[in-house]
């Protein structure tokens, strides 16, 4: 199931995995520049379109949050020692 929530597109899917059962997959993206916000799977056995009000409430908790999505933590950024901070 597709759908388009406040710019941004949820995709939740039921499908066998490899291992042979069912898994649930979702994603989603903003539509304004295909932004990857969050993505996986997991074997919950709630109706597709219950977990796709899962994700519009993600969507909704992560718009409300002055950072949404994490975006200025930055893992990879060097961290640069303060100077004194070793004393």
């Amino acid at each position: 199931m597709k759908t388009v929530y406040r710019g941004h597109e949820i995709t939740v899917t039921r499908e066998r995995c490899l291992g042979g059962w069912d898994q649930l997959y979702y994603s989603i993206f903003r539509q304004s520049d295909g932004y990857e916000c969050t993505s996986g799977h997991t074997e919950d056995e709630s109706p597709v379109p219950v977990f796709v009000g899962y994700m519009k409430e993600r969507v909704d908790a992560e718009l409300a949050d002055p950072d949404p999505w994490g975006e200025s933590e930055d893992p990879f950024a060097e961290q640069v020692p303060t100077p004194g901070a070793d004393q």
